[in-house]
């Protein structure tokens, strides 16, 4: 995977027009959205879609139970959602495959050398969402390409409108995911709004208290590193109508509350490992309590 210089917009492999967007698919009611969202990113990006079906890994046999069984009902579910799909979208390049073993394992081998994946999340309570490692979250943080967990309650058509938010942090700004974030609200035709948020460690909040203006410095620092880290993308893609906000406190907490009025939250993820979990604690978080799409995108 490759990167340009600092001093131009990032562009990594996963751009390539033929490369599919990837959707794990169980056949379940819950998992249509993550389909149908798939599918829309698909047809706006003349990308192939591929259906992936995972069959379990039960690691030792089963009593009276039939993989062949499990593999044809697979087959079923892929085969009627591709009739579904064409027979809306008659043009539209749609493939299936299916695989077995680990589902993490499957979903990253599927996926690693094309455009993107895409996952389904289970709606969940508060108190749940705080509980469980998910599939979808454990790909998001392992993934080679950028990975999409859709809310199973998510429809697209009415978020149409809606501007994509990216989390940055000013020290460290992830420039393959303002690029992704660009290109999609350049393709959706919508603007970008970046968010981040000053969360002083104890230390420094002793500090502000004997300097009044300790934080209105520190936001006007971060602002203009944020400024500055836009002008190349503003340039590139002169048509994105952009802006960013600066908030106190936690930016996990900044995040969802901005993203009530968002379609898509964007975060860059600095490391490509498949061994670790390397998704931080805000991402989780935001990935756990998310009511819109969220794209981890991991740097190269």
């Amino acid at each position: 995977m490759t990167t340009t210089s600092h001093t131009k917009t990032a562009v990594v492999d996963w751009e390539d027009p033929s490369r599919a967007v990837v959707v794990g698919v169980d056949g379940s009611e819950r998992n249509q959205a993550a389909v149908a969202w798939a599918s829309s990113q698909a047809l706006g990006a003349s990308r192939p879609l591929t259906l992936l079906h995972v069959l379990g890994d039960y690691g030792v046999p089963i009593p009276h139970h039939s993989m062949a069984t499990d593999d044809e009902r697979g087959r079923q579910v892929l085969r009627q959602i591709r009739t579904d799909l064409l027979s809306q979208h008659p043009g539209m390049a749609v493939r299936y495959q299916m695989a077995a073993g680990a589902a993490v394992s499957c979903l990253l081998d599927g996926s690693v050398d094309q455009a993107m994946l895409v996952v389904g999340k289970r709606g969940l309570s508060a108190i749940a969402r705080t509980m469980i490692g998910s599939t979808s979250i454990a790909a998001a943080g392992r993934s080679r390409v950028p990975a999409v967990v859709v809310p199973d309650v998510w429809r697209q058509e009415d978020h149409a409108d809606e501007s994509i938010v990216v989390g940055v942090d000013p020290d460290e700004l992830h420039e393959v995911a303002l690029r992704f974030a660009f290109r999609h609200a350049q393709r959706l035709g919508v603007g970008v709004h970046l968010v981040f948020a000053i969360d002083p460690e104890p230390e420094l909040a002793r500090v502000h208290a004997l300097e009044p203006d300790f934080y209105a410095r520190a936001k006007e620092l971060a602002a203009q590193r944020v400024e500055d880290a836009l002008l190349p993308y503003r340039r590139t893609f002169p048509d994105v109508p952009v802006r960013h906000s600066e908030f106190r406190g936690h930016p996990g907490t900044a995040l969802l509350d901005v993203a009530t009025n968002a379609q898509m939250i964007v975060l860059g993820r600095n490391h490509s490992s498949r061994l670790g979990f390397p998704l931080g604690s805000l991402t989780r978080g935001v990935l756990h309590h998310s009511t819109v799409p969220v794209a981890v995108v991991p740097s190269p």
